[in-house]
């Protein structure tokens, strides 16, 4: 909560600062880079690999699984793949963006953290808003101490690009057509009204999805396919909409899994407390304590978990037989238990 916090404080106060002591604005870098990055060239290959051997590597080394690694090689695809459709404008895309980047991105943080306290084991909807607050604290550092311009910039000034300059108002680009479906101007004066105009890397809309995906796909089959949806909507909304850059997002992407990562040994140590009975039931079995609903979405301990355990009298070794059939959405508690149990 406290990282939170100062997220939002130093946003809200950034214009606070006296431009003489901020840095230049980098007006063409990102621009530049992510042609350099993503384009289908020599260089782009190879910075697209490097990108997915990194993505692999990462996955690999805090999971161990290898289906699962395999997936965090696709980022760089799949951002070519969505960026190629963000060059012909339609009504119905300029609505179907504005939700995933002007409505739900606002609300999905609240509705993650409910979803967790309700379904996932004690103590996961802390170490998100943790991650969430750090995540968002990294961003805000870096938009303030690596200010660029976001694409909105040169469809607005043109070319070449004109030094920014801290007194230049935001843009709400792509959302001024969503203010003329709506028949407001909401989204004009508040982007106009922005405090930090020059705050494009990384995207911050794109750390928020992952964030969410990261923690319900951890502990939801459907959450995890669903949520994955919605990181490509956003991605292809933000880029849409002329807010973010393809590497924009894959910084966001990046910033998400490293505050992912502080926490994740501690995500495996709260799995296992909850697996074992150890840490008390979630959030939705306090809440319906000792009514029919309370194991609704989660088997009764003695019928979800059996626990057989030789005894010393009988001299048969220790033993532990954990039945899987109230938790079979979840992706990581056969893992956890199995590796759990698995004799030293």
């Amino acid at each position: 909560m406290v990282f939170i916090l100062i997220w939002i404080t130093t946003f809200k106060n950034a214009y606070r600062i006296d431009p003489s002591i901020r840095p230049r604005i980098r007006v063409n870098f990102l621009e530049r880079a992510d042609h350099d990055i993503f384009d289908i060239s020599f260089m782009g290959l190879v910075s697209q690999a490097v990108i997915a051997v990194i993505g692999y590597s990462w996955m690999y080394t805090i999971t161990r699984r290898i289906k699962l690694s395999l997936l965090a090689t696709l980022p760089p695809i799949l951002l070519n793949i969505l960026y190629s459709g963000t060059h012909t404008l339609y009504a119905a895309l300029d609505v179907f963006t504005w939700l995933s980047y002007g409505v739900i991105h606002f609300i999905s943080p609240f509705f993650a953290a409910l979803w967790l306290w309700l379904f996932a084991p004690p103590g996961v909807v802390s170490v998100f808003g943790w991650t969430f607050g750090i995540q968002n604290c990294l961003g805000i550092i870096t938009h303030l101490s690596f200010p660029t311009a976001a694409p909105w910039y040169g469809d607005q000034y043109g070319y070449p690009l004109p030094p920014g300059n801290y007194s230049i108002p935001g843009s709400a680009a792509g959302l001024v057509r969503v203010d003329a479906v709506l028949g407001t101007h909401i989204y004009q004066n508040a982007f106009k009204a922005s405090p930090l105009v020059f705050g494009a890397f990384p995207s911050l809309h794109g750390a928020f999805s992952c964030c969410c995906f990261f923690f319900i796909g951890r502990y939801s089959r459907k959450g995890f396919f669903i949520l994955g949806f919605y990181v490509l909507w956003q991605w292809f909304s933000t880029m849409y909409l002329r807010h973010h850059w393809r590497i924009d997002l894959l910084g966001g992407l990046a910033y998400s899994a490293f505050a992912f990562s502080m926490f994740y040994r501690s995500l495996g140590r709260m799995d296992k407390a909850y697996t074992f009975g150890e840490s008390g039931g979630n959030g939705w079995q306090r809440l319906f304590e000792g009514t029919k609903l309370q194991y609704a979405f989660d088997g009764k301990p003695d019928v979800g978990y059996e626990a057989v355990t030789g005894t010393p009298e009988s001299g048969s070794p220790l033993s532990t037989i954990v039945e899987l059939d109230g938790r079979e959405e979840d992706l990581e508690a056969g893992r956890i238990c199995s590796s759990a149990l698995r004799p030293p």
